[in-house]
C-alpha cells in the first residue's frame, strides 16, 4: 500500500514540446498552434490535452479580438457621422487605438499583447491560463 499513498497528487508530466508549442501559439496569435495541429495530424500523433487546450484558446482568443475589432469599426463608422457625438467618439477612438501611449503602443494593442504574454508565460510554466468565459468554452470544446 505504500506505492499508492500519493496517488491523488499524481499529475501527468507535460512535455517541453507541448509547453513550447502552447506558448508560441499565444505569441504568434495562434498561427504556430494551427500549423502544429496540421503537422501532428499528418504525422499521426494526437495532441495532449494541455497543448490542445492552449492552442484552441489562443486561436479562439485572437479570432474574438478580430471579430470585436471588426464590429466596433463598423459601429464607429456610423457613430462618426453624427454631428456632436462623432467628434467626441473619434477622439476617444484615436487616443485608445491609434495614439502611442504605453511602450510606444496604442492602449488597446498593449492590452491584447499583455493578455497574450500572460497566457504564454503560464503555458511555458506548464499551467493552465484561465480567461473568465473563454476557458470554460474551450474546455467544453476539448
Amino acid at each position: 500500500m505504500r506505492g499508492y499513498r500519493n496517488y491523488t497528487n499524481y499529475k501527468p508530466a507535460i512535455s517541453i514540446e507541448d509547453r513550447v508549442v502552447s506558448g508560441l501559439s499565444f505569441l504568434s496569435y495562434g498561427l504556430i498552434g494551427f500549423i502544429w495541429i496540421i503537422v501532428s495530424h499528418i504525422r499521426g500523433k494526437s495532441l495532449s490535452s494541455f497543448a490542445r487546450f492552449h492552442i484552441f484558446q489562443s486561436i479562439m482568443f485572437f479570432i474574438g479580438v478580430y471579430v470585436i475589432t471588426l464590429i466596433l469599426n463598423i459601429f464607429l463608422g456610423f457613430v462618426q457621422i453624427m454631428p456632436f457625438i462623432g467628434s467626441i467618439v473619434a477622439n476617444i477612438v484615436y487616443y485608445t487605438s491609434e495614439y502611442p501611449l504605453v511602450l510606444d503602443l496604442p492602449l488597446t494593442t498593449f492590452l491584447v499583447q499583455a493578455v497574450a504574454v500572460y497566457m504564454a508565460v503560464f503555458s511555458f510554466l506548464g499551467k493552465y491560463a484561465e480567461l473568465p468565459k473563454l476557458s470554460d468554452y474551450v474546455r467544453q470544446m476539448v
